[in-house]
């Protein structure tokens, strides 16, 4: 009797969990109010009803032309999709201060609002998807700011950017064009890639989207990848082991000897050899107890990682 009372407890406890209504489990978290709402607002104008594409195009021949070759336009977006309908507007006689309210100019809306617009169709996308959390985002840049709208350039009526006259802005198109894009406000990042040792953006071999998302990536400083390694070796995986003897600052961080975006320094190291190492190891030293100057890496050429042990155990990063 004693044996069958556990067994028949066992029994009742797995009754009662088939007829009691499972707990409320941890839910996903929702979206943020942001990306939940409805953009289609930004693009209303009350009581104004379309009058086509070809009506517009009366008035706005020069952005006409340009837009047919635009990738809006491919994709058979219209005007009053962006801009509202335009019954108002034709009604009010064409753009004036009188009836700015009566068609949608983004030069004239805040940055939310010009944005909004271009969400009403995007705010689904893949690629903006973290914009909310984006540091773009938060100091009001507009989509128009990076993104040609209407074709190869922009006409009458479209907002200068950083000093440039109206109509001289191209569509981003080549490498180049993405990291002029870019440059134009990251000044340091400019300068950073004209030093002796950077990675290859004024050459146009890479551009600065390989590394970054514009629209806010999932790691710190909009980076693609979960972490600053992962993104590293990306490209540069001969460095990502796992090795036997790991070099614990490689697998912390690759910017702890190295700088991102340009460098004086061979190998886009932070600091020269043998200073950089020295900071961390008091290093060999002659007979006069003074470090050699030497590079380290000519002796201890596997500094990332190796798999060869040293005669006395341990490794010291030595490939032979």
């Amino acid at each position: 009797m004693a044996q069958r009372i556990p067994r028949a407890g066992l029994l009742l406890a797995v009754v009662l969990l088939l007829l009691v209504p499972a707990l409320p489990g941890k839910t996903k978290p929702k979206s943020t109010e942001k990306q939940n709402q409805d953009f289609s607002k930004f693009v209303e104008i009350p009581g104004a009803t379309k009058v086509g594409g070809d009506q517009c195009a009366q008035c706005h021949a020069d952005l006409d032309k340009t837009y047919r070759r635009s990738s809006h336009a491919l994709r058979e977006v219209d005007c009053e999709q962006c801009h509202g309908a335009g019954s108002l507007h034709l009604a009010a006689g064409g753009y004036s201060k009188e009836s700015k309210d009566k068609i949608i100019s983004f030069k004239d809306r805040t940055p939310e609002e010009a944005n909004g617009a271009c969400l009403s169709c995007h705010s689904k996308s893949d690629h903006v998807r973290n914009w909310f959390l984006s540091a773009h985002q938060a100091q009001g840049i507009r989509c128009s700011d990076c993104h040609t709208i209407h074709g190869d350039t922009h006409g009458k009526g479209e907002s200068e950017f950083q000093g440039e006259p109206q109509g001289a802005r191209k569509a981003i198109e080549s490498r180049r064009q993405v990291n002029d894009k870019c440059l134009r406000c990251h000044q340091k990042q400019m300068a950073e890639a004209d030093l002796p040792y950077h990675h290859p953006i004024r050459e146009a071999k890479m551009t600065c989207i390989d590394c970054h998302d514009p629209h806010g990536g999932s790691a710190g400083n909009g980076l693609n990848a979960s972490n600053t390694n992962d993104l590293c070796f990306t490209c540069h995986a001969e460095y990502q082991g796992p090795f036997t003897f790991q070099h614990a600052p490689v697998n912390e961080s690759c910017v702890k000897c190295h700088s991102a975006h340009g460098s004086p320094n061979q190998n886009l190291l932070i600091v020269s050899q043998p200073a950089l190492c020295l900071q961390c190891h008091s290093a060999h030293h002659n007979g006069a107890s003074l470090p050699l100057v030497d590079r380290c890496t000519n002796c201890h050429n596997a500094i990332h990682g190796s798999d060869i042990p040293s005669a006395t155990g341990g490794s010291k990063f030595i490939d032979k």
